[in-house]
């Protein structure tokens, strides 16, 4: 800035003197401008003048708003103050000062230019009268009062005598502090020579940033509730608002240091000194009470820590001191502060990219890939659009016919013991558009005669479905064929012909397996190639080949496991475990199989030790019909298996192959190559990733680069790993799970079901899970330190199964509660018929909708025989009178006395003289819930023998009363009278039925006040009168 357009200030002052004298307002010197005393060039055209426009008002500076508008009220404050108590002046000077600084006062102050408004003078008058009173508690600003001269007391070496006095000495009066005169002619600015700088000296040490040292109490937890409390609550609660924002900490771990004074304290009643370890500490929990011992002598921990600490020594559960931890809770408030983020995210990239085009660099302060940071932004807007209800059971596979439509199939209950629950539901076509979700019956079996068990009886069979639906576990889509492909339990695969309103669906054809179908699995290359697996021991896996004029007969070919360690055995085979067609071009074509070993009977320990961890791996090229070798961890149990997108890449999950491995290492994650040197087509491992699980669901494979990718393995354990092939055999996360929803008791890698659900987004910087604790959650494994992104969903139930619709545009959840949950990108997806209007309310909610049942389907054809589970078949005699349930009720019921008839045919059947052996009681209509013990009252006088008692046995006539005659006027009028002195509520004004709500008062003419009730028989009908 040049010299010309400075100016020298004078230094601002507030008086606050009654006095009517102000001092005179100080001229302002301006020097001499030096642009002016340069000559002006008459050869240029003379200098334009800037336009100003007189019309705007003049912006008020800060320090005339503050004499005008706020010390006003800081003076009228301060006069109320008694006299010489305070520094008034230095009062008013700081209040003043506080005020101005003050972020909403600036803020007013440049949207009003200076001139505040009269309910911003009445809000600085608030803040004046706080201000001034918190001011008066500082001892700063309180005058010190004068206290009399003290008087000391001068000791002499001299003895004193009968007359000899001392000498009072006074003590000198302490200056009294100089106040500041506020009267004086204020200094100009350029009187003070401006000082050399300084650097402010630290006389306190920085404060560290360690939580732990800024705590006053360590709380410690047992590990059964450091346990409980990490497990949380079964179902999603509403925090109150009284639970603190910030991390509350509710366990601290012992430190090494605390061990070693634990141990000084308990070594005062031993010979020796004990040693710091924990290990001598449990050995002496059994001998001293440590508590009492160590009480009030560790800073922060009380009693209740160090039993807690004493227990968990005992228990064998203390924290090693190399792994302590400090644990605290907080209000989860990610969610929310993500959200805002995410709205204000879209209009800043907008806005950096049209000043600054594609650049990526400038505003935005880092490198940015716009098209990246878009898509993110718009998957982030993923939000439910619909939600559907009462599925079969657990929604186990989906697959996207469309954009807009799913087919879906659920588990079902189909044992023999479970029987009984069973209900349709198990296949599912979802319209997104319409907001719909059919059920269809096509996957079903007769239902088979069970010879043990409750559902082993006539009356059972009798009172079921006679169809038994069968659990649909796989399913896929061709879309170059437009046709879908379901397996179930009911051994078979079916084809489908979807309608593109998603409305129904045909049956074209149903291919017959000889066991339960596992997997079907449709190739993407266009050549029409189906493969499925099934539970047999040889021939399991078919290779269809769809022929589009008949689709039923379709041929295919079969393979089987080439392992033969199981040949003989009738307990135990190689099944197939999970198989994959190839991904990338020249893959396409190429179908890979695991196999591993499984008990027929279901129990492990039929499988020989030696072959528990023994399997197959089998790459079948469909084009040529061959296998292709596969080299290294061929021979080991499979767990899952996926392709490279890109690549002749393909990886498996399987047990140790070596024992060459780190520490807690379970299982490895085999990827494979091409091999070029070779000329058959093999493939070569070229690197093993280490995994700390003992099962894995689901793999994942995503290239981040030409060379290197990012693999995923969803384990039961509840966590997923995730490996950076770039980066080594360890996994760069372990994106971790809550506690399951459902209980287990030993061990949860083999109870529970863990991670079902992983997917990537459209990017790299997005990837899904779901688990057994109900949520969806959304990570950024780019993000080294925190890559959890936020929670999609919480679910009533385990995840077990998710997928997105082609576009991405959609996402598809389910649950093990038969739950169906839509998510959209656009809200404007949500289905109309989801919507429903509050009562007494314009406001409109979405509500979940149960699926449409089908049509019952009619009942089997065969005859009985036909649905026994056995060979075993009845004499046909017996199977006739079986067969009609009134002849079994009679042998059962009435030829056993269980039940006698009634002579009177319309009380019917009654309880006979052996009733008691049926055990058919209402235990909660007896005493104590006891059958042995009398009935309650209440339903003691419905018994027929209480009502004949209490009638009495002659017959009663009930008199015949002379009908009323119409009332006369006088009537008339005492009846108008008495409606008007009734209460109308409801004709009440809504203002004083509002105000009556919020006294408290009791309008519902049905209130009963309270009283209780006797027990008494309560008459169905007024009280009659008898001759």
């Amino acid at each position: 800035m040049s010299l010309g357009l400075t100016a020298t200030a004078t230094r601002a002052y507030i008086d606050l003197t009654d006095e009517t004298h102000r001092p005179p307002t100080p001229t302002l010197q301006f020097p001499v401008a030096p642009v002016q005393l340069l000559p002006i060039p008459h050869d240029e055209p003379p200098v334009k003048r800037r336009r100003v426009d007189n019309t705007l008002t003049r912006r008020r500076g800060l320090k005339e708003c503050l004499q005008e508008q706020v010390l006003p009220h800081v003076s009228q404050v301060v006069r109320s103050l008694p006299e010489g108590v305070y520094y008034v002046n230095n009062l008013a000077v700081q209040a003043v000062t506080a005020l101005a600084r003050t972020a909403k006062f600036r803020t007013r102050l440049d949207e009003t230019n200076g001139y505040l408004t009269r309910q911003d003078e009445a809000v600085i008058a608030v803040r004046a009268r706080d201000e001034i009173a918190r001011l008066t508690k500082l001892p700063e600003y309180r005058i010190p009062v004068e206290s009399p001269p003290i008087q000391s007391l001068i000791r002499t070496t001299n003895p004193l005598g009968p007359g000899s006095e001392v000498a009072p000495k006074q003590i000198p009066k302490p200056p009294r502090a100089s106040q500041p005169t506020t009267n004086q002619e204020p200094h100009d600015l350029g009187d003070f020579d401006r000082l050399p700088y300084r650097l402010r000296t630290k006389r306190t040490e920085p404060k560290s940033n360690n939580p732990y040292f800024h705590l006053n109490n360590r709380p410690y937890q047992t590990a059964a509730s450091r346990d409980a409390i990490a497990k949380g609550a079964l179902h999603p609660l509403q925090p109150p608002h009284h639970v603190p924002s910030q991390p509350t900490v509710y366990h601290v771990d012992f430190t090494s240091d605390e061990i070693a004074q634990i141990a000084e304290c308990v070594s005062e009643y031993e010979s020796e000194a004990v040693p710091a370890t924990v290990e001598a500490l449990a050995e002496r929990c059994h001998i001293y009470d440590i508590p009492k011992t160590v009480q009030g002598k560790l800073k922060g921990r009380t009693t209740e820590d160090i039993r807690n600490f004493c227990s968990d020594l005992l228990a064998g559960q203390a924290t090693p001191l190399s792994d302590g931890r400090m644990l605290s809770m907080s209000r989860d408030v990610n969610n929310q502060r993500a959200e805002a983020a995410r709205a204000s995210r879209v209009t800043s990239l907008l806005l950096a990219r049209e000043m600054e085009s594609n650049i990526g660099f400038g505003r935005t302060r880092q490198l940015v890939n716009f098209q990246n940071e878009f898509t993110k932004a718009r998957e982030d807007d993923l939000q439910v659009v619909a939600e559907f209800t009462n599925c079969a059971g657990d929604i186990t596979t989906g697959s996207w016919v469309s954009s807009d439509n799913l087919i879906c199939g659920t588990t079902a209950h189909s044992d023999t013991h479970n029987q009984q629950y069973n209900k349709p539901g198990n296949l599912l076509l979802c319209s997104t558009t319409e907001g719909t979700l059919r059920s269809f019956p096509n996957h079903r079996i007769p239902r088979p005669r069970v010879e043990k068990g409750e559902n082993s009886t006539e009356a059972m069979r009798r009172s079921q479905d006679p169809w038994l639906y069968s659990s649909v576990v796989s399913s896929d889509y061709d879309e170059d064929f437009d046709l879908a492909f379901t397996s179930s339990f009911d051994k078979t695969v079916k084809v489908w012909k979807v309608n593109p309103t998603g409305r129904s669906m045909e049956a074209l054809a149903t291919w017959q397996h000889t066991s339960i179908v596992n997997f079907v699995i449709a190739a993407k290359d266009g050549s029409g190639r189906v493969a499925t697996a099934a539970d047999s021991p040889s021939e399991a896996v078919r290779v269809y080949t769809v022929n589009p004029n008949d689709v039923a007969e379709s041929s295919f070919q079969s393979l089987s496991c080439t392992r033969t360690d199981a040949d003989g055995s009738d307990k135990w085979a190689y099944f197939p475990a999970t198989l994959q067609w190839g991904r990338a071009p020249g893959t396409q074509n190429l179908l890979l199989i695991g196999y591993s070993p499984r008990s027929t009977s279901g129990e492990d320990l039929d499988i020989p030790e030696d072959k528990r961890n023994s399997g197959e791996i089998t790459l079948w090229d469909a084009a040529e019909g061959r296998r292709l070798p596969v080299m290294t961890a061929s021979t080991a149990n499979v767990f899952e298996v996926a392709w490279h997108p890109k690549v002749a890449c393909f990886i498996v999950a399987t047990t140790l192959c070596t024992f060459t491995i780190d520490h807690n290492v379970r299982t490895q994650i085999h990827i494979f190559r091409r091999d070029r040197e070779r000329q058959d087509g093999a493939y070569s491992q070229f690197q093993a990733l280490d995994c700390f699980a003992s099962d894995i669901n689901e793999l994942t494979f995503r290239p981040n680069s030409v060379r290197h990718a990012y693999i995923t393995a969803a384990c039961t354990d509840g966590n997923v790993y995730v490996w950076d092939t770039a980066q080594g055999d360890k996994p760069i996360h372990i994106l971790k799970h809550g506690y399951p929803l459902d209980e287990f008791y030993e061990d949860r890698e083999r109870e529970d079901t863990g991670v079902k659900f992983t997917a990537w987004g459209s990017s790299a910087d997005r990837f899904y899970t779901g688990s057994s604790d109900g949520k969806v959650k959304v990570w950024n494994v780019r993000n080294r330190r925190k890559p959890l992104v936020r929670d999609l969903l919480e679910a009533p139930g385990p995840i077990s199964f998710g997928t997105f619709s082609p576009d991405r545009r959609k996402l598809a959840v389910g649950d093990a509660t038969g739950r169906i949950f839509i998510f959209s990108v656009d809200e404007r997806d949500v289905p109309e018929s989801h919507f429903i209007a509050l009562p007494g309310s314009s406001q409109r909610v979405r509500r979940s909708k149960p699926l449409i049942p089908h049509p019952e389907p009619p009942p089997p054809d065969a005859d009985r025989d036909a649905m026994v589970e056995d060979d075993d078949t009845m004499d046909a005699d017996e199977d006739d009178s079986e067969s009609d349930i009134a002849v079994y009720s009679r042998n059962t019921y009435l030829e056993s006395q269980q039940l006698t008839l009634n002579r009177n045919p319309v009380i019917g059947a009654v309880q006979g003289p052996k009733y008691a052996a049926t055990g058919l009681f209402r235990r909660e209509a007896h005493l104590n819930s006891d059958p042995a013990l009398p009935l309650l009252a209440d339903f003691e006088r419905n018994q027929l023998v209480s009502t004949a008692a209490s009638h009495g046995g002659r017959r009663r006539s009930v008199r015949r009363l002379r009908a009323p005659g119409s009332p006369d006027e006088r009537l008339l009028n005492a009846h108008y009278e008495n409606e008007k002195q009734d209460l109308a509520v409801m004709d009440m004004p809504v203002w004083t039925l509002t105000q009556l709500r919020e006294a408290g008062a009791v309008l519902n003419p049905e209130e009963d006040w309270g009283y209780e009730y006797e027990e008494t028989p309560r008459s169905p009908s007024p009280p009659r009168r008898y001759e």
